[in-house]
């Protein structure tokens, strides 16, 4: 609707950890984590906005396939995590091999710092995050519209990296470290009309009911 913008984002893919999953082993794509041989070592976490976007989003599954895969994963005998970042956490101290949704970001950051973690190149990969908006009515609007142009040039996309911890912005040619990772690979993105669809199917209970989450 032409009233959000996002300057970094949440990627979601999985991941593992590369001391306990060799390169090799590793899932190739999404349907790998239904792998009877992963039952027992899969993390995840109760937020299901990936999911959504996956089923929602132009490039994605479509609902029917994303809430099948759902139903199946959830025979895998998950291990939960509260959010992504304790999630990912747990994964590197090895309470489980794989992360079924975890932020590209989280990896990013933690191999600077020597972690055994590792990302799964899947199609396509899903993208969130946060969204930044001028009110109607600010005080100052043209200041905060010459704001929003900086942010969204190189320089201010490089920033936003730099102090959001690493959630860069993941479009090709940007120049983020999000970005040159994701070369060549096929994204489903959240968009304003996939939240307006959400809403209207009641899509979040309907997907945490196919993956079982704790109530």
């Amino acid at each position: 609707y032409g009233d959000w913008a996002r300057p970094g984002h949440s990627v979601i893919t999985p991941q593992y950890n590369t001391k306990l999953v060799s390169a090799a082993e590793a899932p190739k794509n999404w349907e790998d984590l239904l792998d009877p041989k992963w039952r027992g070592h899969i993390g995840i976490t109760s937020d299901v906005k990936g999911w959504v976007t996956l089923a929602l989003a132009e490039g994605g599954w479509g609902t029917e396939k994303t809430e099948d895969f759902l139903v199946k994963l959830s025979k895998q005998k998950l291990i939960w995590g509260a959010g992504h970042t304790e999630a990912h956490t747990m994964m590197i101290a090895g309470e489980f091999k794989i992360l079924a949704e975890g932020y590209i970001y989280h990896v990013l950051r933690s191999q600077e710092k020597g972690a055994p973690v590792e990302w799964a190149r899947v199609n396509p990969v899903v993208v969130l995050g946060p969204c930044v908006l001028m009110p109607k009515k600010a005080p100052h609007p043209n200041a905060a519209k010459l704001f929003l142009e900086w942010l969204f040039s190189p320089q201010g996309l490089r920033f936003w990296e730099d102090v959001s911890g690493g959630m860069g912005a993941a479009f090709p040619g940007l120049g983020t470290k999000q970005a040159k990772a994701l070369e060549g690979i096929a994204f489903t993105v959240e968009t304003e009309e996939v939240t307006a669809q959400r809403i209207k199917l009641g899509l979040t209970e309907r997907l945490s009911k196919a993956l079982g989450i704790p109530q």
